[in-house]
């Protein structure tokens, strides 16, 4: 089995935490959601690192990578973040993989750096939460505020998870207890704001989304960029990778075996 080794690469607006192992094909970049860590990758990276370099980092203010200095939770300074990354690691052109909030921003990087990327793969990514209405807007910020945020995350986390493993689930409660509330929030502002469809569209390369069957509804992915390739895999929470990394890795396979180079 290829080594794995961590290191820390300099960011746009503080040190960003590293974890890479394996050889050989076009490097795939893993992008974890909101609220978690590159630990979420744990089945994904040592299957990949087979045959191919894979790169998992924790996104800034997450996980160990450092709080930004500029307060800056903006997608285009976490795609900045990428971009650097994959410079100071020499990945040249590479695949970007992103689950959740993350696949938000492989979304940002399509329409960024298009010329950068060998393929985009999404794990039950959101879609577009431009149309979501300002009331709806007005009470999600409310359930954020500093007295309340712990109680209302942790509720919709536990919706996310109500199928999970009893691994997953301590898991990822794990991992969100250590997200702050200043990354999780800011993070999840951008999504008012971004228009997935037209930044996906920019990138002509190879494309696919691996959907819950159970969490598909008109804010999904799938239904934002209905052309987008999708296969559908049911009785597993919002962390499929977590749940099922089988058939999450064989689904990678198979978009990997369709990237040239």
């Amino acid at each position: 089995m290829p080594t794995t080794t961590l290191s820390w690469v300099p960011g746009k607006a503080g040190r960003l935490r590293v974890e890479e192992s394996g050889t050989g094909r076009m490097p795939v970049l893993l992008v974890h959601g909101n609220g978690g860590d590159r630990t979420h990758w744990v089945q994904t990276l040592p299957h990949l690192a087979r045959d191919r370099r894979t790169v998992s980092f924790d996104l800034r203010g997450m996980g160990e990578s450092d709080a930004p200095t500029d307060g800056s939770y903006a997608l285009d300074a976490l795609v900045d973040d990428v971009i650097l990354l994959a410079d100071a690691l020499g990945l040249g052109r590479f695949i970007l993989v992103g689950h959740s909030f993350g696949g938000t921003v492989v979304a940002a990087a399509c329409r960024r750096i298009p010329e950068r990327l060998g393929g985009a793969f999404f794990l039950d990514a959101g879609g577009d939460l431009r149309g979501v209405p300002l009331e709806a807007q007005r009470t999600w910020r409310l359930g954020f505020e500093p007295d309340r945020f712990a109680d209302t995350v942790r509720s919709w986390f536990m919706q996310l998870l109500t199928p999970a493993s009893a691994e997953t689930r301590t898991h990822v409660l794990e991992t969100l207890a250590r997200t702050s509330r200043a990354a999780y929030v800011g993070a999840t502002e951008e999504l008012f704001t971004f228009d997935p469809a037209s930044a996906i569209r920019c990138f002509s390369g190879p494309k696919a989304l691996l959907s819950v069957l159970t969490l598909d509804g008109p804010l999904s992915l799938r239904h934002t960029v209905p052309e987008l390739p999708c296969e559908f895999i049911d009785g597993v929470s919002h962390w499929l990778q977590l749940d099922r990394p089988e058939a999450v890795n064989q689904a990678l396979d198979r978009f990997l075996a369709s990237v040239p180079g």
